[in-house]
């Protein structure tokens, strides 16, 4: 037989694994009756007697019969609780489960610590666009006749009375090649 043609089984021991925490014996080596108990188990055996002698005044009108009724309810509850089961778990720890499922937040947690997304928030940006003709300048000729600098169009309308935009300013400015130019053009002299 080949290495190929061998037939592999797997085993889960992860139930197996899973015993819950019962109580089932006394320290003297007894065990307890209708044991072992899981820790839901005695816990809802503790809170319904507790609630059983708090609310007796409405209940308790059978004279002896009282004292069977206050051991046979909790403990027929917990007998109940051992064959409930909920995916596969004990009632209190699928309740335990939805608890916690609902309590968590919508993003979850990061670090122990709810999560929270940030508002979206309109992100404003400025764009500057500077257009360079494609003609190259002679070095010779700018080294030889320095020319004045240009004033920008926005300083020179603020400096001059609103109106055209003055001589010096549109003679510094290169005739637009294309429609972007031409549109950035236009938008300057405004």
């Amino acid at each position: 037989m080949s290495a190929s043609d061998e037939e592999l089984v797997g085993h889960s021991y992860t139930r197996a694994r899973r015993h819950p925490l019962v109580i089932g014996k006394l320290p003297g080596a007894g065990r307890l009756p209708g044991g072992p108990y899981t820790i839901t188990q005695v816990m809802t055996m503790v809170i319904s007697f507790g609630l059983l002698v708090m609310t007796r005044d409405l209940w308790a009108r059978f004279g002896a019969l009282n004292f069977i009724l206050m051991v046979l309810v909790p403990w027929g509850l917990a007998w109940v609780l051992r064959y409930a089961r909920l995916d596969g778990r004990d009632p209190a720890r699928a309740v335990r489960s939805l608890v916690i499922y609902s309590s968590t937040p919508a993003q979850g947690r990061l670090s122990g610590k709810p999560q929270r997304v940030a508002r979206p928030r309109l992100a404003t940006a400025t764009c500057t666009v500077r257009v360079r003709s494609s003609e190259r300048p002679d070095p010779v000729a700018a080294v030889a006749k320095p020319s004045p600098s240009p004033v920008p169009a926005r300083r020179a309308r603020s400096a001059s009375a609103p109106g055209p935009v003055p001589a010096a300013v549109s003679a510094a400015r290169p005739e637009p090649k294309t429609g972007l130019q031409a549109l950035l053009a236009s938008l300057d002299e405004q």
